[in-house]
């Protein structure tokens, strides 16, 4: 059996209408002791019981005790019962540094991640999305939302030339994205969610302490029970980054010191290692969706994300108790309708009416 032990404070509620009880009978000898003419009370009263007083109280006092069990819900016997998910909350890093503007992925990386993440956001339903933009640095450029229309909107509005730092500080970006969705100040129900960082990256331009941050912050994204996914955006073979006008139009490639064009490839084996190393208890799962122009990425991630809140699901499973206060409660209802039919009256007998 299991009580609401936050409720205790209602026992008080039987003492105290034992207590009145016993002062109303007290007070009322001492008035009737006071009346004067003794024989002339007695036949005042003599219709009035005193036992179907008591009785009738003894009806409340019990009522109360029921009413009171009630309110500390009394439950018996378990059952197994899965807990029922809200959602999953997403945050999405994506990369807008200037080798995302290569073009060995039509129109872009940035064109084709910008449209994957549109197909994406039509595809979750019932979940919160977060945008994380980063190059040399990262920021938060929306919390954790369930409007997708505004995603959309800030989406649509990125753009590599705006950032001040150039790079891939992928570091900065997984601790940008952990921090959001393990914030003490988010109001969701984060208890009965699954937590997604999503990077999208070309994994490109990355030095090798930045590379190091990048998998030291991975590790903490597992510890905090975040789940990495990566979109890979480009090709192996890689492509020159070229250099836009104001209006977007082409103004040539960068260029090395010696002058020849300076090639962005896609990292893979960065964007894999950090994904295994967010998931050490399913390293053989593959986590990193490869976005060259011949995939359905936007599709594969979808399915993968729906899986994943159905395996969380599935697997949240907790023992509920029978409640079992209803019972009681209609118990302390029967008693008190029993107490209206109960007087304190009794039939005068024959010599007290001569």
């Amino acid at each position: 059996m299991k009580w609401d032990l936050g409720m205790l404070w209602l026992l008080a509620a039987p003492a105290l209408a034992i207590v009145a009880y016993v002062y109303g009978h007290t007070k009322r000898r001492r008035l009737l002791a006071r009346a004067g003419n003794t024989v002339l009370v007695r036949r005042l009263l003599a219709t009035f019981s005193l036992e179907k007083r008591l009785f009738k109280q003894l009806l409340m006092v019990l009522a109360i005790s029921a009413a009171t069990a009630a309110a500390l819900r009394p439950q018996y016997g378990r059952r197994p019962e899965a807990v029922r998910q809200a959602g999953i909350d997403v945050a999405v890093a994506f990369d807008i540094s200037k080798s995302m503007l290569a073009r060995d992925v039509q129109p872009s990386r940035l064109g084709a991640a910008q449209g994957l993440l549109q197909q994406l956001l039509n595809l979750l339903v019932g979940h919160r999305v977060a945008l994380v933009p980063f190059a040399g640095i990262a920021f938060t450029q929306s919390p954790l939302t369930a409007d997708k229309s505004a995603v959309r909107l800030y989406l649509e509005s990125l753009d590599p030339r705006q950032m001040p730092v150039g790079g891939t500080n992928l570091a900065m970006a997984i601790e940008e994205g952990v921090k959001l969705l393990t914030s003490e100040g988010d109001r969701g129900d984060r208890a009965s969610r699954s937590r997604v960082l999503l990077l999208v990256t070309d994994g490109e331009d990355v030095a090798d302490a930045q590379g190091e941050a990048a998998r030291a912050a991975a590790r903490k994204a597992a510890e905090g029970g975040v789940r990495l996914y990566a979109v890979a955006v480009g090709t192996r073979l890689g492509e020159p980054i070229p250099i836009l006008n104001d209006d977007g139009t082409h103004a040539g490639y960068q260029r090395d010191s010696s002058g020849k064009p300076i090639y962005s490839k896609l990292n893979l084996t960065l964007l894999e290692e950090l994904v295994k190393l967010a998931s050490p208890d399913d390293p053989d799962r593959s986590r990193v969706f490869l976005l060259d122009g011949n995939t359905a990425a936007a599709v594969d991630l979808a399915n993968e994300l729906d899986h994943l809140q159905k395996t969380t699901m599935e697997s949240s499973v907790r023992h509920k108790h029978g409640e079992k206060f209803q019972y009681v409660l209609i118990f302390a209802v029967f008693l008190l309708l029993f107490d209206l039919f109960v007087g304190e009256r009794r039939r005068r007998r024959q010599e007290d009416v001569a």
